[in-house]
């Protein structure tokens, strides 16, 4: 097996050395270069990938009765000390179920598999009779009781409910069809009591389909008024380009949702029940899949975007649930090739490992990324790509070979994908192999969500109150002794001519109060406009913000005390791997400037952003337009003059053709000429 037992343990703070050996990560072995050349891996280092983080979890159980309690490894997750029993329920419940989603494919394809000298078959087995027999200690208790005690509301119960039926349906020959006929109506009596209680308006309605859904292909009784409720509402979120919006948010919830529980619900039920809704389910997800790897860096690196990250390579589930569709559409040596690379993007570094078990973070623990919802068991979430491996060995998603898909034929071009629906702008850079995403209907006031644009070479930093926010504005009213504050959230104005226009709001809410020190001077907006260049953008953006502020735009952070050096007007900053970066001002910016953080960036704990600046000293004083070139390497190489300067001519218009002010007249080196017309961005607006 490709895999070691050492890892780092955090107790009372301190690292130490867990076991002794080889550094603890995941390795290929014997790479088939044959049918996978770019990873190595087939079905079998799937397996490996599967069983190694089922040995890493086992490390911290002794015996049959025992409960997967995982070390806590911060004091921000849940359940705190003084938490509802039914937290630490919860977390026991998250314990079990998340895991076995690594565990059930190894079980399944050796049933005799002995992890810490347990038969984890039979171990898993047992866990879920005791979990779910009420006079058991291990119960993981029932909503309709917890209602009763706290109060109608959600319960993370609702969750795991849906993780264990996937991996009772996926070792249904291993486990479920051994339990007698009482057994399986003790596990039922629980399952129905999680599938009918209260859920979340969003994908959690997923949950209580998957619950409802087992229970009635098992023979027991549901509400199918119910499940049929759930189906309408989780349907009618969708807003276009196989993509559902996810509660107000968009984000990865898509791939390891709604395009993850719709092709099981398919497999399980639909197509020989409900054929009109699967074909529905089947409609959407050809239609989110065939863009889904534009998301992807050409070396299969996913982006750092959205909520729940800590779930990593959960975002490459899509890949391999799409197989489990009649009809596949996506070319499965390209699709596995992504999903391998974006696995061992993760599984091969040793950071990502505390205890054995993959921390709460991204590549090694970083706080900011952990939610209130997240536990030591959490990251288990990533075991949801593992439905690949309840694909028959035969399937194409594993013997077709790697390959790259658009990529070769894409050469130093960058291409452009317009999703209009979700309201977002994927390219794909050619010449540098990586992608950036623009999002344009954002909600949300967090750093994930609110970036001016992602990449997965450039992983986020969280937002500081002192400025210099990487990928992103800044802004602050002068001399009021407020903090810097970046986008509360984004609209989605248009997509013309390939530019995708955006408007930003950054004004908080409460700024206009006295009591607050502030006075209510109206909206902070800024209108967006995207040009896509090969390895960057051209941002000409408008800033409407009536009174005397400091505006500051940030390019990404590159992690590490980076090289920054002065060149063609703009700065230049690298570091040893070869990431680098440049930024060049056009127009409007007083100064550029390099800034040093700590603690922000998940990759190191020192990072380097480069930023421009203007400071304005009067109220009311006219919009301004910015604009501003940036660009990325990843290969250390220089950037040729033109590239640095990819404008040929700039006018600035003091109004546009639309009525709005301030547009803008550009044409580029390459011949492209646009005319910047921000026309209407309020009356298309969602904020």
């Amino acid at each position: 097996m490709a895999y070691n037992l050492k890892s780092r343990e955090i107790i009372d703070g301190t690292e130490s050395t867990w076991m002794e050996g080889t550094p603890y990560a995941f390795s290929v072995e014997n790479p088939n270069t044959a049918l996978s050349p770019f990873t190595g891996m087939t079905r079998q280092h799937w397996l490996d990938a599967a069983h190694f983080l089922t040995d890493g979890v086992f490390q911290h159980v002794n015996g049959i009765d025992d409960p997967i309690t995982l070390p806590k490894q911060n004091e921000i997750s849940y359940p705190q000390p003084h938490d509802p029993k039914h937290r630490f329920q919860a977390a026991e419940f998250e314990g079990l179920v998340r895991t076995m989603m690594a565990a059930s494919p190894v079980l399944v394809d050796n049933p005799e598999t002995v992890c810490n000298g347990l038969n984890i078959r039979d171990y898993y087995g047992n866990q879920i009779l005791l979990a779910t027999d009420p006079k058991s200690p291990r119960y993981w208790g029932r909503i309709t009781d917890f209602t009763k005690e706290t109060g109608r509301m959600q319960y993370q119960q609702t969750v795991e409910g849906a993780a264990l039926v996937i991996n009772l349906m996926n070792t249904k020959s291993q486990i479920w069809d051994h339990y007698s006929g009482k057994e399986k109506q003790q596990v039922a009596d629980l399952v129905s009591d999680y599938a009918h209680s209260l859920t979340i308006g969003h994908n959690w309605r997923f949950f209580n389909v998957l619950m409802l859904t087992f229970l009635k292909v098992n023979g027991f009784a549901i509400d199918e008024a119910a499940l049929t409720d759930h189906l309408q509402h989780l349907l009618s979120n969708h807003v276009g380009d196989g993509w559902y919006i996810d509660d107000t948010n968009y984000d990865f919830y898509n791939p390891w949702g709604f395009h993850f529980y719709g092709p099981l619900w398919c497999k399980w039920y639909g197509y020989e029940h409900e054929p009109e809704i699967a074909a529905i389910i089947e409609r959407r997800n050809r239609e989110f899949i065939l863009n889904w790897p534009r998301f992807f860096s050409r070396d299969g690196k996913q982006l750092m975007w959205g909520r729940s990250i800590i779930y990593r390579f959960a975002a490459s589930t899509a890949f391999g649930a799409h197989f489990l569709m009649n009809d596949p559409v996506l070319d499965p040596g390209f699709a596995r090739r992504i999903a391998s690379a974006n696995m061992m993007q993760f599984m091969g570094r040793e950071d990502l490992y505390v205890n054995g078990l993959p921390c709460l973070g991204y590549y090694g623990p970083f706080e900011p990324l952990i939610q209130f919802y997240s536990c030591a068991a959490s990251p288990f979430w990533c075991a949801k790509t593992f439905v690949a491996l309840t694909l028959p060995e035969d399937s194409p998603f594993w013997t077709a070979p790697e390959n790259e898909g658009f990529w070769p034929e894409l050469g130093n071009r960058s291409e452009t994908i317009e999703l209009s629906g979700p309201g977002m702008q994927v390219v794909n850079h050619g010449s540098t192999g990586t992608t950036e995403l623009r999002t344009g209907k954002v909600l949300l006031h967090d750093t994930y969500y609110n970036q001016l644009q992602f990449n997965p070479d450039f992983p986020l930093e969280t937002e500081t109150p002192l400025g210099t926010n990487a990928a992103s504005y800044s802004i602050r009213e002068k001399d009021m002794g407020h903090d810097f504050r970046i986008p509360l959230n984004f609209a989605f104005n248009k997509i013309e001519d390939g530019l995708l226009y955006r408007l930003q709001n950054t004004q908080p809410l409460g700024l206009g109060d006295p009591n607050k020190g502030g006075v209510n001077r109206g909206p902070e907006r800024i209108d967006l406009c995207d040009i896509p260049l090969p390895g960057g953008v051209i941002r000409v953006d408008r800033v409407r913000v009536p009174y005397r502020n400091e505006l500051q735009l940030g390019h990404f952070a590159l992690p590490g005390a980076a090289l920054v050096e002065k060149v063609g007007g703009g700065l230049v900053a690298s570091i040893e791997d070869g990431r680098k970066l440049a930024m060049m001002p056009v127009h409007g910016w007083d100064r550029i400037d390099v800034a040093q953080h700590q603690g922000l960036n998940p990759e190191a704990d020192e990072s380097t952003v480069l930023y421009a600046e203007r400071i304005r000293e009067k109220d009311y004083s006219g919009m301004e337009v910015f604009v501003t070139v940036l660009l990325h390497r990843l290969d250390g190489g220089d950037w040729t003059d033109d590239e640095l300067h990819p404008i040929a001519s700039l006018e600035l218009l003091p109004w546009a053709p639309s009525g709005n002010a301030c547009g803008v007249k550009l044409a580029l080196k390459d011949g492209r000429e646009y005319l910047i017309d921000y026309g209407d961005a309020d009356g298309r607006r969602i904020i």
